[in-house]
């Protein structure tokens, strides 16, 4: 399921978003953590090598440089860049080379302040530890853009390193900032920073087997006699049909 109204939002709801308003020829940039397992559950990708992904080695703060490279290899493709907020953080100095040299993309932040697959890795432990990026930012308020306890202005980080940036906290935002961030995009040709406030904790779906998938949020079923506890079988496809 990935239809979700809630506020702070959930990541589900953010990459079905992504489905919508982005066109079908887009190139992905992303590197690792639950940003990058539930985008490749949810994101569709269309064409070979409109997944660049860093080949599952986890070297937070890939993304950011990696889009750019992207960019001037492919200066006719739509780049879309997707990170955590701390695969962000690590090189997010590196924005400003994008300002420089006029390498617009769009990077999509799902940020909940934390590092969650370092928290969720734990379950199976009966821990529940996470690594936080969470802090009392002295320049938010309650009653402004940037939300507190969330830590890091990533807006204002941003735009004092050259670039554009967006904020959305709830869905009634979404399509309203993905227009203007590509209308910013045209006209600045500078990376753009889309930033999603998350609620501070999702499990995304994984496991160690294709066939043993733990499932954490809720499913979206449209045949009420399937069941998650009940393996349906799938009658193998003749070569006959194949051929015909």
């Amino acid at each position: 399921k990935s239809h979700f109204d809630d506020v702070p939002l959930k990541p589900q709801r953010v990459y079905e978003e992504m489905n919508t308003e982005l066109d079908r020829d887009t190139c992905y940039v992303t590197t690792i953590g639950l940003s990058q397992i539930a985008g490749a559950q949810f994101l569709h990708v269309y064409n070979p090598r409109n997944w660049i992904n860093c080949g599952q080695a986890g070297p937070l703060g890939w993304t950011l440089p990696a889009a750019l490279g992207v960019r001037v290899a492919l200066p006719d493709k739509k780049i879309v860049a997707l990170s955590g907020d701390y695969d962000f953080q690590f090189m997010i100095e590196e924005l400003a080379v994008g300002a420089q040299h006029k390498l617009p993309y769009l990077h999509i932040v799902v940020n909940n302040s934390y590092l969650g697959l370092i928290r969720q890795a734990q379950r199976g432990f009966e821990m529940d530890f996470e690594v936080s990026l969470a802090f009392e930012n002295i320049n938010t308020s309650d009653d402004g853009d940037a939300l507190p306890g969330y830590g890091v202005d990533h807006v204002a980080v941003a735009e004092g390193l050259g670039c554009k940036a967006i904020r959305v906290k709830s869905p009634n935002e979404f399509k309203h900032a993905f227009a203007k961030a590509h209308e910013l995009m045209e006209e600045h040709r500078v990376p753009v920073v889309l930033e999603f406030i998350l609620e501070r904790v999702t499990n995304i779906a994984m496991g160690t087997e294709i066939d043993g998938v733990n499932e954490f949020e809720d499913i979206l079923c449209l045949d009420p006699d399937l069941s998650l506890e009940t393996p349906v079988d799938l009658d193998p496809v003749s070569e006959s049909a194949i051929a015909q």
